[in-house]
């Protein structure tokens, strides 16, 4: 991809709301981005405009309140000039009004945090490091420019925190700032989208950006909520355009009852999927997806004999079927959803938080609610969609910030042209890794774990990430048998995140949590607890990915404090069981019965790259069939 569109001052029009024009993807270009080409993105260095940056700030230290208000009052420089070295100077005497404020001043790291979001880049940060800050501070500069901001983040919480946390720092700047939940009213997002710079999520942002579209396709005299899309910083970038980046937006309305035939159906397709002999009538492939085998037709085609539905006597009962093997056994409670006052209730798998507003396909999501054994919903009608690849690649400048880029640099820059950019962190790193274990059953890696976490913390506070909210309650169950008390950190547990997480420095806690720990999660520690070496972090489970356990150990040794981490996994592991089928990963799979933690480890690491690799593939796929259909359907 070319560099990024130059940013200027944007004038907030909602007649012509602003945003990037993008160049259709070609898939031989995307590959070759992805294999080669991204190895030349390097961003341009910024040590000395830092040193200038800090060099004029100290130079302010010592003037009055009076005069700095005075210098804040000067003209801004402009959008276009705001990594250039001329403007030096205002950028320090924002950081100066940061500092009185604040009581400290930016750190050099967080500086070149600010001036790589402003370049465009995807700055990787290691945990702790005050990347929000640096976050708030680029947006205070771009703003002052006359440059229209969206903060996004993964959760309201998030956003609202770190909405209120720049407020202050926005009024004293002239600068308006607005935050969008889940609860804001419709009525009241123009007016929030009407500020200088808008804290919300990357779900927030797509679905209103859906419901304008959904307006205008409608011919509705409606103002559009959006004014446009300028320059996008991406907290947990890595979250947002990645993990989630494939996962539709689609914006529905409520459809027509279910027919009692379709009903009837799905109950039938249910029931015999549930009936077959896995492994001999249906097998899973290298992706997980579901099929039947021809012993498994054969049945089928005996089954739906006694089916009245029309649909039972055509080729397409067979992908019903499959359909059905998949809310059976790929859509797993608690891994995929939740029932919740009989209803099912999507959780996110990058997240592992509720998704209340998604549902799958007509047919999938009622074969999933009958297969959990609640009352099946009727349809809704899909007015819009689109992935958030699409929607992130319209923004004039693109930029993120993360813990963990590295590993999914190629992909941000062939999709995004998005370069990482590592910034140091201020202090060593004081996190100690303690080892790797595998055992051949889940049931001895629980036992493990709880007599493992409770010992540590008897001086310190532990941490144990899991893959998903079934593996949770495996565990728990453990700890309650050994009398150990533990706090639940997942995706039902979310409107306790806050106070969880303040829990959780504490000497003797033990708190076990779903990726959603990784989070944004800022866990303090009591001064016994870093005296004692600090917080402690068990991996218990495969994660799909190396960049998904650094996020779960990152969590330890923030900030310069001392800390450390091991992995304990079983063979089990539903990662490992319900991986790839191919001879290479097959073969993977045995390394981890060796008697050797090194082999172990290294078998494990190639295990999660294929998977990264298979699933890179998936994204690519999807965002070349969205653009064809755009093509086609001649929307934007």
């Amino acid at each position: 991809m070319s560099d990024p569109t130059p940013l200027h001052e944007f004038a907030r029009s909602r007649t012509r709301p602003v945003k990037r024009s993008l160049t259709p993807l070609n898939g031989l270009l995307l590959w070759l981005d992805a294999q080669i080409l991204w190895r030349f993105a390097r961003p341009r260095r910024l040590t000395a405009m830092v040193a200038a940056i800090q060099t004029e700030r100290a130079a302010l230290s010592t003037i009055s309140d009076a005069d700095l208000a005075q210098r804040l009052q000067a003209p801004p420089v402009r959008a276009a000039d705001l990594t250039a070295r001329a403007s030096a100077p205002a950028h320090a005497t924002v950081a100066e009004m940061l500092r009185r404020h604040l009581g400290f001043a930016l750190r050099d790291n967080q500086i070149a945090c600010a001036l790589a979001l402003l370049s465009g880049d995807c700055v990787e940060l290691r945990t702790g490091e005050g990347k929000t800050l640096a976050a708030g501070y680029a947006a205070l500069l771009a703003a002052r420019s006359g440059v229209s901001v969206h903060v996004l983040t993964v959760n309201d919480y998030l956003a609202q925190r770190d909405h209120d946390s720049l407020a202050p720092f926005a009024a004293a700047l002239g600068l308006t700032s607005a935050v969008i939940t889940l609860a804001t009213p419709d009525a009241d997002r123009r007016a929030a989208y009407d500020s200088d710079i808008v804290y919300g999520t990357n779900k927030t942002f797509v679905f209103d950006h859906l419901r304008d579209r959904r307006d205008r396709a409608l011919r509705r005299a409606t103002q559009p909520r959006q004014m446009g899309q300028a320059l996008a910083i991406c907290d947990e970038a890595d979250s947002l355009l990645i993990d989630e980046a494939t996962i539709p937006m689609i914006l529905s309305e409520t459809g027509n009852a279910l027919p009692a035939a379709d009903l009837r159906l799905f109950a039938d397709l249910v029931g015999f999927a549930r009936s077959l002999v896995l492994g001999t009538e249906a097998r899973a492939d290298r992706r997980g997806q579901w099929h039947l085998t021809g012993a498994g037709l054969s049945r089928l085609e005996r089954a739906a004999q006694g089916w009245p539905h029309p649909v039972a006597r055509s080729e397409e009962v067979i992908g019903l079927a499959e359909t059905a093997l998949t809310a059976c056994y790929r859509f797993r409670p608690g891994e995929a959803y939740l029932v919740a006052e009989d209803k099912v209730v999507m959780i996110d798998p990058a997240t592992g938080r509720f998704m209340p507003d998604r549902r799958w396909d007509y047919g999938l999501h009622q074969m999933v609610e009958l297969a959990a054994g609640v009352p099946a919903t009727p349809d809704a009608e899909t007015v819009a969609r689109m992935t958030q690849q699409s929607y992130f690649r319209q923004y004039r400048r693109l930029s993120g910030l993360t813990g963990t880029a590295r590993e999914c640099a190629a992909e941000l820059w062939s999709v995004y042209g998005l370069p990482v950019r590592r910034v140091a962190a201020h202090a060593p790193s004081r996190l100690v890794n303690l080892g790797f274990r595998v055992f051949g059953k889940a049931d001895a890696k629980w036992r493990w774990i709880a007599a493992r976490a409770a010992a540590v913390a008897q001086t310190r506070a532990v941490l144990i990430g899991v893959n998903h909210v079934a593996e949770v309650e495996a565990l728990h169950r453990v700890f309650v048998a050994q009398g150990i008390a533990v706090a639940v950190l997942d995706a039902r547990s979310e409107a306790d995140e806050a106070g969880l997480v303040a829990m959780a420095g504490q000497v003797g806690q033990i708190t076990l949590a779903t990726h959603l720990a990784g989070r944004g999660t800022d866990i303090a520690l009591d001064a016994a607890v870093r005296a004692a070496g600090g917080l402690h972090v068990i991996i218990g489970s495969a994660m799909l990915s190396a960049r998904l356990e650094r996020q779960l150990y990152g969590r330890a040794g923030r900030a310069g404090d001392p800390g450390s981490y091991e992995i304990a996994i079983s063979r089990a592991d539903p990662t490992l069981t319900e991986g790839p089928r191919d001879p290479l990963s097959r073969l993977l799979r045995a390394g981890l019965r060796l008697p050797l933690a090194g082999v172990q480890r290294r078998c494990l690491a190639a295990f999660q790259a294929r998977r990264d690799k298979f699933a890179v593939q998936a994204r690519r796929r999807a965002l070349l069939r969205e653009q064809t259909l755009i093509q086609q359907l001649g929307y934007s």
